[in-house]
C-alpha cells in the first residue's frame, strides 16, 4: 500500500510539472425527471500551468433555471478550487485521505489497483468512496463516491463518478457523471464530457 501511494504521489507531482496547457470543449448536461426539464451548455476551457483555468460559455440550450442553479455553480466552484492552496486541501493524497486496498482489476484493458478512500476532513469537496490507480503509470484513472458533507439540507443523496483518459502521456478528465435525490425536486442527473483540442507538455 505504501509503495502504491508513494508512486501515485510521485506521478501526480510529475504531471503537475509536465502539463503546460490544454484546450478543451466541454458539454454539460443536466436533467430532472420529476419536472421533466433539462439543459445543455457548451464551454470552451483553457488550462495554463500552474493553476489558471478559464472557461467561456459558447452555447446554452434548455432550462435557464438549471443553467443558473447548476452549471454556473459548477464553474464558480472550479474557479474557487483552482487556487494552489485550496487544491492541496482537496487533492486525493495521504494528507487528506485514508486508504484501504481492495484488490486489483482491469480498467479498460489496463491493470489497476482498487482502493477505498475516506476523507480526514469532511467538507463540501471531499468524497467517501473508491479510486482506481493505473498499475503502470500510477495515476488515478477513476474516482467514484458520495460527498463527505451533504451539499445542502435538501439533498438526500448524491453519487459521483469521474473517469480519466491518457493524452500526450497525461491522465486528464474524460467524463463526470452524477445523480442526486433532492427533496421535492426528486431525481436529477448531471454529466460533463471533455473533448480536447490540444494538450501541451514539457518536452
Amino acid at each position: 500500500m505504501e509503495e502504491i501511494l508513494n508512486r501515485m504521489m510521485a506521478r501526480n507531482e510529475w504531471q503537475d510539472r509536465a502539463l503546460l496547457e490544454f484546450r478543451a470543449q466541454r458539454k454539460f448536461y443536466a436533467a430532472n425527471t420529476r419536472f421533466k426539464t433539462d439543459a445543455t451548455m457548451y464551454v470552451d476551457t483553457v488550462f495554463r500551468s500552474p493553476d489558471q483555468l478559464q472557461s467561456t460559455v459558447t452555447r446554452h440550450e434548455g432550462s435557464r433555471f438549471i443553467q443558473s442553479r447548476v452549471f454556473d455553480k459548477i464553474l464558480e466552484a472550479e474557479a474557487e478550487t483552482r487556487a494552489r492552496k485550496d487544491k492541496q486541501q482537496i487533492d486525493i493524497t495521504p494528507a487528506n485521505y485514508n486508504f484501504a486496498l481492495e484488490g486489483t482489476e482491469a480498467c479498460a484493458g489496463r491493470p489497476c489497483f482498487h482502493l477505498k478512500i475516506s476523507p480526514k476532513r469532511r467538507d463540501k469537496y471531499s468524497l467517501d468512496g473508491e479510486i482506481w490507480i493505473d498499475g503502470e503509470d500510477y495515476s488515478i484513472v477513476r474516482i467514484r463516491g458520495v460527498p463527505a458533507k451533504k451539499p445542502s439540507v435538501w439533498t438526500l443523496k448524491t453519487e459521483i463518478d469521474r473517469r480519466y483518459k491518457k493524452i500526450a502521456g497525461i491522465w486528464l478528465p474524460d467524463r463526470m457523471d452524477s445523480s442526486s435525490n433532492i427533496r421535492i425536486a426528486g431525481h436529477s442527473i448531471l454529466s460533463i464530457e471533455y473533448t480536447y483540442d490540444s494538450v501541451q507538455t514539457v518536452q
